[in-house]
């Protein structure tokens, strides 16, 4: 068993400030022009898990916590444009297990060159390690927005990271994720088979995208991305890889509240022990606003997988969710069966379901709950020694409930307790924690 560093850094401490000045360049003029919204959140306090990495061997400690998000948005009336960081480290009073820390930085633009047609771009650089449980989660209910202000997607969204407009979903393009799906609101992803490692993940990603509003009832969509996954001193069984991928989709309104159409999603994954896979999913989809308050999507299809070693596999490919938003709440059920790259070296099917749903139960109470279940179906990977073997399968669930008190203009009271199992190549335990900590904002928003 590998044991990577609990904190390694990334090879160039210059890539965070790369990818931030990518997206400045390419954000429209007029956002930088306009309104500037520069925000910041700092949660800091104590937390203890019985399990705090999901290792094989479990041991129980006490730990302090620091969670740090500064964000800058820049808006005016027909762009919008957000750069932001993160910053999270756990130090362990007790077990030898020292620290861990996970740091980001993030950016997306999108603006309305006309009337017809719409462009996005988003950027993404996260560094973690994989099973460790995170930053606080603050729920957002204190700060839901009004109904019908939600943002329309462009077809070019990842797990958990595009938004659509619940109200306007009968005219809006589905938004359907990326065929090699990235981390969601587990952390994890294909990458279930590697907890227990104690192993970093930085991930580098990027998306371009756009819609075009054919007529009054018709929308073309199309989207770019592309991934970049290494694994710091894990190269000894690990597999460092980039994938690219495009898709194109259509949409066209059934009626005043449902729209259906078609997508066509490509991808190529290299590997850097030789291995490459190319991935073809082809999926009908459909969306529809069943009242003011609830709208749902779907995607089915196929997922096609091709590599030179182990032929063709053919499996079921499908995308859903169910949200909710009300003038206090908004939460959403997600579920997916997609192809998913990973760290051991091949393309496996991830099958997985999520729930996040918060509530504003007083002026200062807000509530908040989140759970997740991942599936990974043993893929083909390729070994050390350039042979193929089984990955097999591998489960992770995860389950958190929040509560913030607001305890003055810009402090409040965070509390979180989470439940965490586990059963992958190198782990097979469960984890059950508490947090409790303050949290200061300031900044517009």
């Amino acid at each position: 068993m590998i044991r990577g560093r609990s904190d390694p850094r990334p090879a160039s401490v210059s890539l965070p400030a790369l990818l931030l000045g990518t997206i400045a360049a390419v954000m429209p003029a007029s956002v930088v022009a306009q309104t500037t919204l520069p925000s910041i959140t700092v949660t800091a306090g104590g937390a203890y898990s019985t399990n705090p990495l999901l290792t094989e061997s479990s041991e129980a400690a006490a730990s302090t916590q620091l969670d740090v998000r500064p964000q800058v948005r820049f808006v005016d009336g027909v762009s919008d444009g957000v750069i932001g960081a993160n910053y999270t480290r756990s130090d362990y009073l007790s077990g030898g297990l020292g620290s861990n820390d996970g740091y980001g930085v993030n950016g997306s633009a999108s603006t309305r060159l006309s009337p017809r047609t719409s462009l996005s771009v988003s950027a993404t650089y996260d560094s973690q390690i994989l099973g460790a449980g995170g930053g606080f989660f603050v729920p957002s209910a204190l700060a839901v927005p009004p109904l019908g202000t939600g943002t329309t997607g462009t077809g070019t969204g990842t797990t958990g990271g595009a938004a659509v407009d619940p109200v306007a979903v009968g005219t809006a393009p589905i938004v359907v994720n990326p065929v090699i799906t990235q981390p969601g609101a587990s952390g994890i992803s294909g990458d279930v088979g590697l907890i227990g490692l104690r192993q970093r993940r930085n991930t580098l990603q990027a998306q371009f995208g756009g819609s075009y509003l054919v007529d009054t009832r018709s929308t073309l969509s199309f989207g770019l991305n592309g991934v970049r996954s290494t694994y710091p001193d894990g190269e000894a069984q690990l597999a460092n890889y980039n994938s690219y991928g495009a898709n194109l989709g259509y949409s066209r309104s059934l009626s005043e509240i449902s729209s259906g159409g078609f997508q066509l999603s490509l991808s190529k994954v290299d590997y850097a022990r030789g291995l490459s896979s190319q991935v073809y999913t082809p999926r009908f989809t459909y969306s529809r606003s069943l009242s003011s308050r609830w709208s749902m999507t779907a995607a089915a299809g196929a997922g096609i997988v091709r590599d030179g070693s182990s032929g063709t596999n053919v499996s079921l490919s499908v995308e859903g969710s169910l949200c909710r938003i009300t003038e206090r709440g908004q939460g959403c059920i997600n579920a997916a069966r997609v192809p998913s790259a990973t760290g051991l070296g091949g393309v496996s099917v991830l099958t997985s379901a999520g729930l996040s749903y918060s509530q504003r139960l007083s002026e200062k109470l807000s509530l908040g709950i989140g759970g997740n279940i991942n599936h990974v179906d043993g893929g083909v990977v390729r070994d050390v020694a350039g042979g193929l073997s089984d990955a097999g399968n591998q489960d992770l669930y995860s389950g958190d409930v929040s509560l913030q008190r607001q305890i003055g203009q810009r402090l409040s009271l965070v509390g979180q307790v989470s439940y965490r199992r586990v059963n992958s190549s190198f782990a097979d335990g469960s984890d059950i924690g508490a947090r409790l900590g303050l949290s200061w904002s300031a900044g517009r928003r």
